[in-house]
């Protein structure tokens, strides 16, 4: 098993917004497309049939000047769903692993590591975080995730 280099990873992504800063040897950052806050409760059973998953509410960014290019999510203590831009067509013999950058674990973002098998049919590549009470503000198309992409 080993990590996939730039020129694979780049192969299986799309939707990358800036190649010379995302792609590194071993892995690549992912950006902020969307900020949903969860909004109410999921339900979990044994054997599915009564899975449901959490509300959630789509966020708008704000500009803070009106001449700026991008806006800012102004993220207040509690619980939310990041959705990146990037798109994943992992092969059969591949899994990825999405994990905090260290730029969102130093602003204090706390957050789930996702790992996605080929065949898993990921909609969307997103990530589940938790903001402490100080908040956090993410611009949009921040790296706020890593991907490491094994194939074995």
């Amino acid at each position: 098993m080993q990590f996939l280099t730039t020129e694979n990873i780049s192969e299986l992504i799309s939707g990358i917004i800036h190649e010379d800063t995302q792609l590194h040897t071993d892995h690549i950052d992912l950006t902020v497309a969307e900020i949903h806050r969860i909004t109410g409760a999921g339900s979990l059973d044994f054997g599915g049939s009564e899975f449901k998953p959490a509300t959630t509410e789509k966020m708008e960014p704000k500009q803070r000047k009106p001449e700026d290019d991008y806006g800012w999510w102004k993220l207040g203590r509690g619980p939310y769903k990041i959705i990146f831009n990037e798109t994943l067509e992992l092969d059969e013999n591949a899994k990825a692993i999405i994990s905090p950058h260290a730029h969102a674990r130093e602003a204090g973002l706390v957050t789930n590591t996702n790992v996605i098998s080929s065949g898993a049919n990921e909609e969307e590549l997103a990530i589940n975080v938790t903001v402490s009470e100080a908040g956090c503000n993410i611009k949009e198309n921040a790296r706020v995730a890593a991907m490491y992409i094994l194939s074995f």
